[in-house]
C-alpha cells in the first residue's frame, strides 16, 4: 500500500502591474506625508480618503479570490487524505493498545522482581522499597543485574550513614528520625547541629536568666537590710527622743544609758555640766548625737537665763 500522486502542474506565477503601484503609491505617500489640509480642503481630504480605501478593498479582494482559486485543488486533496489518514488510525488505535497492555505487564512483572529482590535483602526494618524506588527501573533499558546492584549500593550506603549519625556526639537519635524521611545524611546531620545550638542557646538563656535573678535578689536583700537598719535607726531615735526632750524642756531627773552592739573597754570619762538652748528638733538630734557616743546623761535643775 502506497500513496500514487499524478503529476500536477504548480500554478504559474502571478502577473500584475506590482512595480508600478508600488511606485505610484510610494509617491503619493510622501506627498500625503507632507500634505496639510485647510477647513476649505477638508471635502477633498475625505475624496482621497475613500479614493485609497477603494484601491486597498479591490486589491485585498482579488487576493481573496486568486487564493481561492489556488487553494481549491489542494483543499479537495487534502480532505482526502484527511479520510485516509482516519481509516489508518482505527487500527493504529487497536494496535496501540495491545501494544501497552504487554508492556504494562511487563512492567508489572519486573516490578515485582525487584520487590522480591529487595525483600531478600538485609536492610533496616524501617526502610521501604518505595523510599529508594526509581522509575527508570521499569524501562525496558535496565536490566535486572543492573537494578540489584543498584539496590544493594543504596542499602550499603544507608547503613553507613546511619553508623554515622549513631556517632554524633548529640542529637544522634533526632539526626536518625531525620534521615528516616530524607535519606539525606548532610540534611540530617544539619538537624542534629541546629538542635545542638538551640539546646546551647537555651541554656546560655537559662544562665542568664538565673543570673539577673540572684542580682535581682541580692539588690532586694540589700534594699531590705537598708529598709531594716533605717526602720532600726528610726525606733531608735523614736525612743529616746522622748527622754531628750524632757531632759532639756522638763527639768526632771532622767539617767539614760545606751548600749552598743560591741563589747568595747570604757574610755575614762567625766561628767561636764552645760547649758542649751533647744527647738524640740534640736533636742532630738542632741539625744541622737549622745545615743550615738554612748554618752550618759543626766538633767540637772537650772533657773535663770542664760547669758
Amino acid at each position: 500500500m502506497e500513496l500514487k500522486i499524478e503529476q500536477v502542474a504548480i500554478p504559474e506565477k502571478i502577473a500584475f502591474n506590482y512595480e508600478e503601484l508600488k511606485q505610484e503609491l510610494s509617491d503619493k505617500v510622501k506627498m500625503y506625508e507632507t500634505l496639510v489640509y485647510t477647513d476649505d480642503q477638508i471635502k477633498s481630504a475625505k475624496a482621497d480618503r475613500a479614493d485609497l480605501n477603494r484601491l486597498k478593498k479591490a486589491l485585498n479582494d482579488e487576493r481573496i479570490r486568486r487564493e481561492k482559486e489556488y487553494m481549491h485543488p489542494f483543499n479537495a486533496f487534502k480532505t482526502q487524505i484527511n479520510e485516509i489518514i482516519g481509516i489508518i488510525d482505527k487500527p493504529v488505535a487497536l494496535i496501540d493498545k495491545q501494544i501497552k497492555e504487554y508492556e504494562e505487564q511487563q512492567r508489572q512483572e519486573k516490578k515485582g522482581k525487584i520487590a522480591e529482590y529487595f525483600s531478600s535483602c538485609s536492610y533496616p526494618e524501617w526502610l521501604t522499597l518505595p523510599m529508594i524506588w526509581d522509575d527508570k527501573w521499569l524501562n525496558a533499558s535496565a536490566s535486572m543485574k543492573s537494578i540489584q546492584e543498584t539496590i544493594d549500593i543504596k542499602i550499603s550506603t544507608i547503613k553507613s550513614d546511619l553508623a554515622t549519625l549513631s556517632d554524633l556526639p548529640e542529637f544522634a537519635f533526632e539526626a536518625i528520625e531525620t534521615y528516616k524521611t530524607t535519606l539525606d545524611l548532610n540534611k540530617s546531620i544539619a538537624e542534629g547541629h541546629r538542635l545542638s545550638e538551640m539546646q546551647k542557646q537555651k541554656a546560655e538563656q537559662e544562665r542568664i536568666k538565673a543570673e539577673q535573678e540572684r542580682l535581682r535578689q541580692e539588690q532586694e536583700k540589700a534594699r531590705q537590710e537598708e529598709l531594716a537598719k533605717a526602720d532600726e535607726t528610726k525606733r531608735r531615735e523614736e525612743f529616746v527622743s522622748p527622754a531628750a526632750i524632757d531632759l532639756f524642756m522638763d527639768g526632771e531627773s532622767s539617767n539614760r544609758s545606751i548600749q552598743t552592739a560591741e563589747n568595747l573597754p570604757e574610755p575614762v570619762k567625766q561628767w561636764v555640766a552645760f547649758s542649751a538652748l533647744l527647738s524640740v528638733e534640736d533636742a532630738r538630734e542632741l539625744a541622737g548625737f549622745f545615743r550615738s557616743r554612748n554618752i550618759e546623761f543626766k538633767k540637772i535643775n537650772f533657773k535663770g537665763d542664760v547669758k
